[in-house]
């Protein structure tokens, strides 16, 4: 018993003991730049065993810990910072200029930015987090130097085009760069894959040395796109909702029905000297419009229709994501649903898209275990508008109704209205018509380190997708006949890497090393049928079962497959001298098999000259300076998967034979192509010299790279004469193409007090392209070139070809006196007529003066990134600037008043006033062509006359935002909340006279909008 109470005083003693030794701490940790509550710093004791902390809304934490002891605080972008534990704590965390240095994916790898040596851009995600879109890589146009994105307004983005660097290819389709999506390659358009709001970050790899790890695959650049994990003690609920409002904002100014009969009047005067005798517009001394009888015998009264107000709507875009995320100790796990509904300003196209995503990530045996993936499903559809419809929308004469008077579509239509198809009726038509996808996108890995700093890593990738589309044209008075066409694919890639890398520093040496091997397979197959004479046309009936007449059907399958081995080694001593070695050998399918692999090297360095001891002087403004060289060696590949082989075909009209006589002919086989034994690789050989600096205690960062960028041995299926007979096609190699060009970003961000702070960020590219040699036996005849002495060579891949001119015939005089210097082979000088150029000095006007006019590749690009933030508002415009030259073909239809008997320009209403004038003043004082009936001065051919200065600078995007304050989410128990209004192609100055200066041509017109959205999360 007495035992008993002599334990029990003992346990007590030594209760209060362990009590006294043990102390609450009541903390908050600050940033020391602007006071503000750190949120998630994490707080660790330094004795085994503690519980560690992590601070709330207000930065505040509480943890208990033995006396005497010391506690660890850290907080991502924050230096860390180690104090003895005392009841009460205020820690003020100062920012880090290393840890707020980005770590840059790279391929296989992350290295911090401060130590790469090839030229890598990353975009910050929160600078086009606000920017509506169906495609993520839309929302980067003009923020990369270096990186053109071509865009219109086409519903989900999917018509956006990428380069990097320039052409590196004769071949459009093999010029756009790799997308590695968490592991996963693809070439596919990324709209099809990712919801916009689960990208993490993307990286821009865009020299050999930073992309040569992906060897054949990276001669266009990478880009590396990394989707968001929730972080490590963090439990989020996020939701992002988007309502925009799309307006029609570009077009031209066409002549009206009244318009269109004045200027028909002054080119017959102007041609014949008398006025015409018109159906459409009567034979009076003024036109006036008449009704008429269409070709189906209905009278038509005809008015003013404006085509480009009749096919165009003001439209809607919804985005809605909702995400939760969960993350500990041990791992991650991240769920997110999305829904994009995208209809487009052309009536009747649209877009929807269903997006889900889940990735996890969880370690075991401390960490030296894990496993992990990403899967993304998501179902897309689309209408689109029918094709052309832009151009016509221009050609249509605004004379034609849409309706004639018994209601039906006006399209068999009168002397002098073209026959164009009736553009609202193919819209309505192909309403229904509509194209459905699938797709299961996503990686599975699997990382072990056996020894410390050794980490082996498996990979598994896939990407599969299948389509449908149907296509159906009912009967119409145009074709009595309707048609059905359905066509089916489906696509199943699969990647599997396998890396070894080992990290390790010993004194001042640091190295990383990196061993893989990858294995990629591609599988398509597709199938289609289509026919004519469908008895009933309700949708329900709609299919191939049904047809009665012209059935047609066809399947095909191709495989594409890559093996390659790769090494990479990163060294750095002192953090000084950088020093990366990079070597991938692939092998593939698609070329001969006596050529079909080869080995792509680079080489990198940099030297951080800012840390040696002779630059002490300047630490006190030069914060870092790094400069930098690479070279290396990219392949490419890209051609048909079945390129290398000898190719038949079953074809009963071409190589059917009478076998044993008669008149009952079977199908043979013939060659449709022929093979090249010593096929090999497209490679391309990159050069890069730049340098990083950040000054002013990193306020200011500055980047320049200069690079130059030869391919050689360019993949072409070069044409044939007839006599080589069948199989003539053939793929071959053969000529060179040099990008070269410099690239600067400039960018300085500053605090002036808690509530205040801005950015200005600038890029610039100054770039050129020239083909530098060609095939022997095509030298003159391709890209453009005359056939005789005039080649491609020596000028910009694109390039234009034709006749230069010199104004518009002013006087009769000019025109004597020109057709006194030169013998005219070529047009028929007059007043108000195109002048052309004897560019060839032999007093002759022929198709010999043909010359080289210049190319639409961009000269300079610009990006202007201005950012301001207030207490809780945040203001962003981003401008974006094209220099280059625009060959404008809308002018074949406004200006020209023979070349079309559709629409024309408001510019002819005035070109016909100044003949009137010429006649009364003997000068022509239009720098339009005059209103002709005919071409005799062959104005259709291409030259100078076309070409415009297509430069311009757009107000990208304007956006304004506002989060609620801190202790009013926290009273909501909310972790984030904004909302934000953006408008976006505000305002464009530009001296181009087409629809557009971004969108050259006739491509889906670019929307202005304007976009109201709400960010939380809990």
């Amino acid at each position: 018993m007495k035992k008993q109470i002599l334990s029990a005083i003992l346990l007590f003693v030594f209760a209060i003991a362990a009590q006294a030794q043990n102390i609450t701490v009541h903390g908050t940790v600050l940033s020391k730049t602007d006071d503000e509550p750190l949120i998630g710093a994490s707080i660790i004791s330094d004795v085994k065993g503690s519980m560690g902390a992590a601070t709330d809304f207000d930065g505040n934490f509480t943890m208990t810990v033995p006396e005497g002891s010391y506690i660890t605080v850290s907080y991502v972008g924050y230096t860390t910072m180690k104090a003895a534990a005392q009841p009460t704590m205020t820690i003020y965390l100062e920012e880090d200029a290393e840890l707020l240095d980005e770590v840059v994916v790279v391929g296989y790898s992350s290295e911090k930015k401060s130590d790469l040596t090839g030229s890598v851009s990353v975009v910050k995600m929160k600078d086009v987090a606000d920017t509506p879109t169906g495609n993520v890589i839309q929302s980067l146009q003009g923020r990369v130097a270096g990186m053109n994105i071509t865009t219109d307004g086409t519903p989900g983005g999917l018509s956006t085009g990428t380069s990097i660097r320039g052409a590196s290819s004769f071949r459009s389709d093999a010029n756009g760069p790799l997308y590695v999506i968490d592991g996963v390659m693809t070439r596919e358009n990324p709209g099809t894959i990712l919801n916009s709001n689960d990208v993490e970050s993307i990286q821009v790899l865009k020299d050999a040395a930073s992309a040569s790890i992906y060897g054949a695959q990276a001669a266009n650049g990478v880009i590396i796109i990394t989707t968001k994990r929730a972080k490590k003690g963090e439990c989020r609920v996020t939701f992002d909702a988007t309502l925009t409002l799309q307006t029609y904002q570009s077009g031209l100014d066409m002549l009206n029905a009244d318009q269109w009969g004045q200027v028909y009047w002054s080119a017959y005067k102007y041609s014949y000297g008398t006025t015409p005798n018109s159906e459409l517009y009567g034979n009076g001394a003024t036109p006036k419009l008449q009704p008429y009888t269409n070709l189906n015998g209905v009278i038509v009264n005809p008015q003013n229709t404006d085509w480009e107000k009749e096919i165009h709507r003001t439209a809607l875009m919804q985005t809605y994501s909702i995400g939760i995320s969960k993350g500990d100790e041990n791992g991650s796990s991240s769920l997110s649903v999305s829904w994009l509904d995208h209809d487009g300003i052309i009536k009747g196209s649209d877009f929807q898209k269903a997006n889900t995503r889940f990735s996890s990530d969880y370690g075991f045996l401390n960490n030296r275990l894990r496993v992990g993936g990403n899967v993304t499903v998501n179902w897309w559809r689309q209408h689109n508008a029918p094709g052309g419809i832009e151009e016509n929308a221009i050609k249509m004469h605004p004379a034609r109704t849409v309706y004639d008077s018994e209601g039906n579509y006006n399209d068999q239509v009168a002397f002098g209205l073209n026959d164009t198809p009736n553009i609202m009726r193919q819209i309505e038509e192909e309403g229904n018509n509509k194209r459905e996808y699938w797709r299961i996108f996503g990686n599975a890995y699997l990382s072990v380190e056996p020894i410390k700093n050794l980490i082996l890593k498996t990979n598994f990738g896939v990407n599969y997708h299948n389509g449908n589309d149907k296509i159906f044209t009912p009967a119409n008075l145009r074709d009595n006949t309707n048609n059905l066409y359905q066509y089916s694919s489906k696509t199943t890639d699969w990647v599997w890497t396998n890396t070894a890398q080992y990290n390790a520093n010993f004194g001042k040496n640091s190295i990383m090393a990196l061993v893989g091997i990858e294995a990629k397979r591609n599988h398509f197959e597709d199938m289609f049928g289509e026919g004519k004479g469908l008895e009933i046309e309700d949708p329900n009936y709609l299919y191939l079962g049904n047809v009665t007449a012209n059935k047609n059907t066809g399947s095909g399958a191709s495989n594409y497959s890559m093996f390659s081995v790769f090494g990479k080694i990163n060294y750095s001593w002192d953090n000084k001298y950088l020093l990366s070695f990079t070597l991938r050998r692939d092998a593939s399918s698609r070329l001969s098999t006596a050529h079909n692999y080869d080995w792509f090297p680079s080489v990198s360095a940099g030297w951080r000259i800012s840390q040696e001891n002779f630059m002490e002087a300047t630490r006190s403004w030069l914060s870092d300076l790094k400069i930098r060289g690479a070279y290396g060696v990219n392949g490419n590949d890209i051609i048909a998967n079945d390129a290398f082989y000898a190719k038949y075909a079953m074809d009963l009209d071409r190589a059917a034979y009478a076998i044993g006589g008669g008149n009952t002919l079977l199908p043979g086989a013939l060659r449709s192509r022929s093979t090249n034994p010593d096929l090999t690789w497209e490679k391309t050989y990159q050069t890069n010299f730049g340098f990083d600096a950040s000054l002013f205690n990193h306020k200011l960062a500055l980047s320049f790279d200069y690079f130059h960028k030869k391919t050689d041995n360019m993949l072409v299926e070069k044409p044939y004469i007839a006599t080589i007979g069948e199989g003539g096609y053939c793929w071959y190699n053969g000529g060179s193409m040099v990008n070269k060009g410099v690239e600067i970003t400039v960018e300085w961000r500053q605090s002036i007090n808690k509530d205040f702070s801005y950015s200005i960020g600038l890029n610039a590219t100054v770039m050129k392209n020239e083909v530098t040699d060609l095939m022997d036996d095509i030298y003159y005849t391709w890209g453009g070139g005359n056939g005789i002495d005039k080649s491609i060579v020596g000028q910009s891949l694109g390039s234009w070809m034709g006749y230069k001119t010199d104004g518009i015939f002013r006087t009769q005089e000019e025109v004597d006196a020109y057709k006194a210097e030169y013998k005219v082979s070529f047009g028929n000088p007059a007043v108000g007529r195109v002048r052309y150029v004897d560019t060839n000095g032999d007093n002759e006007i022929n198709d010999r003066d043909r010359t080289w006019l210049g190319t639409d590749l961009p000269k300079a690009q610009f990006g202007l990134n201005l950012g301001a933030n207030w207490k809780g508002f945040d203001l962003s415009l981003f401008f974006n600037s094209i220099i280059r030259d625009a060959w404008n073909n809308s002018k074949y239809y406004t200006d020209f008043f023979p070349l079309w008997t559709g629409n024309h320009g408001i510019q002819l209403l005035e070109a016909s006033n100044a003949y009137d004038r010429f006649l009364q003043t003997g000068y022509y004082d239009s720098d339009v062509p005059a209103p002709a009936v005919d071409n005799s001065n062959n104005e259709n051919e291409s030259s100078e006359y076309f070409i415009e200065d297509g430069s311009f600078i757009r107000l990208k995007t304007l956006s304004l935002g506002y989060t609620l304050p801190e202790k009013l989410r926290k009273t909501l128990r909310l972790q984030n909340a904004r909302i934000y209004f953006q408008a976006q192609n505000l305002l464009t100055l530009t001296k181009y006279s087409g629809a557009d200066p971004e969108g050259l041509g006739y491509p889906y017109a670019l929307p202005r909008q304007y976009t109201f959205g709400i960010q939380f999360g809990f």
